[in-house]
């Protein structure tokens, strides 16, 4: 049977998707907690229930995009049209998120709760589409890897306007309110242009039915599908650990590693993308000689000691070592991404031959809420620390304080990677595991020998 293969130009635009989608989730990760609280003025709990009680909707709208999605065809397919009709709302929803309205805190509030709300649906309405695609534009497992390392590449390219030039540029400005508004004007046209150039460079090269199962059938299936469960909770862990680590990064390099405005804050949340650029790109050549399923595993638990070596490695106004320090735990803690994002069409093709029930669209939905639920619980893990050492963004930042920022950038993410490591313990379905599921020929001198061993005892 032959694998489809994608051409370059459908790598490329495939990853312009992903570069839109990351800047749209990485400032609701890394730079809408400290706007809030640190523009805004909300307190970091009520920034905290923010980021969970939006992401409630998401329970019911990421579920219903992905029937939606995968029970309706148009001529384009299933699923590329949809990302082209939210492109230029998605590109608004990004500015409005980074403005605020009203002269009273309730009235701010208000405001916060409405455009991170339009924005979350937006990001539903291309997100489920974009993250299902990889199923359909390959059946290659490999070249699945493959096209998400261009995908997670660029994204990551991306994000370093997100990372360091929003960073760079709003705090150059004297008004920080309209440096954000601007910044995020710009990158909202970016996005939304990156969202149309995917649109049009992909094709579904796999032909998929209109899925006419009943819903309630389609959820009985997921409840049975274990692999789907297991990666489901390790989505929740990972997207924990990472946004954990991201609310607080803003404030962490700016308030306890001493960086100054300008170059150094940039150049130190910078170190996420440049580190998620690298771990793209070993992870392609990591999972070509080892397990991908064991690359996984060994990421989180390096993850984890990064994180917990971090809280001793870099003291109070420690800028290098925190750059440093920063750079490897998000080259680590990356290099599990390829991976992930690639192991979802393989659930969904694993629970189709186990129950027999082709429920792929309300799973990649509920697979993208569990990731918006650990996205949500960050924030409420982040209120509650920085309530519990004192915080406020204009109270004296005493060494309880300080404390507890190192704690919620170092050892806090650290655990949730390591339980992440954990339950993927549990995950059996590597390369030679999906490939003899699906009736597939493969090149065995390209499979390591440890997957020819777990297909053989665990198949």
């Amino acid at each position: 049977m032959t694998l489809n293969r994608m051409s370059i130009l459908e790598k490329i635009g495939f990853g312009s998707g992903d570069s839109a989608i990351n800047l749209s989730m990485i400032s609701a990760g890394m730079l809408i907690y400290a706007f809030h609280v640190q523009i805004v003025g909300l307190t970091p709990v009520d920034a905290g229930w923010l980021l969970l009680l939006v992401r409630i909707i998401d329970a019911v709208t990421d579920p219903a995009m992905g029937w939606a999605s995968n029970r309706y065809k148009s001529r384009w397919g299933h699923y590329r049209h949809w990302i082209g009709f939210a492109a230029i709302p998605m590109g608004i929803s990004m500015y409005l998120m980074f403005t605020t309205v009203g002269d009273t805190y309730e009235m701010k509030l208000m405001w916060a709760y409405g455009t991170y709300i339009f924005n979350t649906l937006m990001f539903t309405m291309v997100t489920i589409p974009y993250i299902s695609m990889i199923g359909v534009v390959t059946d290659n497992p490999d070249e699945r890897i493959t096209a998400n390392s261009w995908r997670f590449t660029m994204a990551k390219t991306a994000t370093l306007l997100c990372t360091s030039l929003v960073p760079f540029w709003v705090t150059s400005q004297t008004n920080q309110v309209e440096g954000y508004a601007t910044s995020f004007a710009i990158l909202g046209a970016i996005g939304a242009a990156c969202l149309l150039f995917c649109s049009f460079t992909t094709r579904e090269h796999i032909d998929i039915e209109p899925n006419k199962v009943p819903v309630i059938e389609q959820l009985k299936s997921l409840v049975k599908n274990d692999q789907w469960i297991v990666l489901c909770s390790a989505c929740i862990t990972l997207m924990l650990a990472f946004l954990v680590r991201g609310n607080i990064a803003f404030i962490y390099g700016t308030e306890y590693a001493g960086a100054s405005f300008g170059v150094q804050i940039s150049v130190f949340l910078g170190m996420w993308s440049v580190g998620g650029i690298l771990a793209a790109i070993v992870s392609k050549k990591l999972t070509k000689h080892f397990c991908k399923i064991q690359v996984f595993r060994v990421s989180m638990y390096t993850s984890a000691l990064m994180g917990i070596s971090i809280y001793f490695l870099v003291g109070q106004d420690e800028f290098v070592a925190a750059v440093i320090c920063y750079l490897l735990y998000c080259f680590l803690t990356d290099l599990n991404t390829p991976i992930f994002w690639a192991l979802i069409s393989e659930v969904s093709d694993y629970g189709k031959k186990k129950t027999g029930i082709d429920s792929s669209g309300i799973s990649m939905g509920a697979i993208s809420f569990c990731q918006k639920l650990g996205m949500g619980l960050s924030g409420i893990v982040t209120g509650y620390t920085l309530q519990y050492f004192g915080y406020s963004a204009e109270a004296e930042k005493t060494p309880e304080v300080l404390e507890g920022l190192s704690l919620s950038l170092s050892v806090a993410p650290a655990i949730f990677f390591l339980i992440t490591g954990l339950i993927m313990r549990k995950y059996i379905i590597t390369t030679s595991y999906y490939n003899k599921m699906m009736g597939k020929s493969e090149d065995k001198k390209h499979i390591p020998e440890t997957q020819n061993k777990t297909i053989e005892s665990s198949y």
